[in-house]
């Protein structure tokens, strides 16, 4: 005989997973980032703190929009996990969950990247008035315009000047 559940022991079930869910898929995104991008040989401890921390804002600042948006865009993608999880004998909300663990896999692999290029940026600007930060800017988006309208006229010319 199996125990009676009650409606706020499953609605609770039910949160911890979905607030835990993004924790998760941040640490399977940090885990596959390191397969590829070891960590600094100077400071490995404060490196693995920076990319967890960083996957971990990625998934929830990124992850819950893109939720939102599939959700509106294109909800069917819920219906198939559904159906998926019942043909593998599981809850249908199990479905559910597999959708969204993707997704906040996917939203945290950007992360250590960001915060990477952030921390960059931030060394290179070391000492500089913020007129200088400006026209340093200024400077690099005119260069990327001409480099892509250049790039443009190549490629409408055959390649040729």
């Amino acid at each position: 005989m199996t125990e009676p559940t009650s409606a706020a022991g499953t609605f609770a079930g039910y949160k911890l997973a979905l607030f835990s869910l993004p924790i998760a898929a941040s640490l399977l995104a940090f885990w596959l980032g390191l397969r590829f991008v070891p960590l600094r040989a100077t400071d490995p401890r404060g490196d693995l703190l920076n990319r967890v921390l960083a996957c971990l804002v990625s998934g929830f600042v990124l992850g819950v929009p893109a939720l939102v948006m599939l959700m509106q865009h294109w909800p069917g993608i819920f219906d198939a996990g559904a159906r998926l999880a019942i043909l593998a004998a599981l809850p249908a909300i199990a479905g559910f969950f597999v959708i969204t663990g993707c997704v906040f896999v996917v939203c945290s692999i950007p992360g250590p990247w960001v915060v990477a290029g952030v921390f960059l940026w931030l060394k290179r600007s070391e000492g500089k008035t913020i007129t200088e930060i400006a026209r340093d800017a200024r400077h690099d988006l005119a260069e990327s315009s001409r480099g892509a309208s250049a790039g443009g006229n190549a490629n409408a010319t055959g390649g040729r000047p």
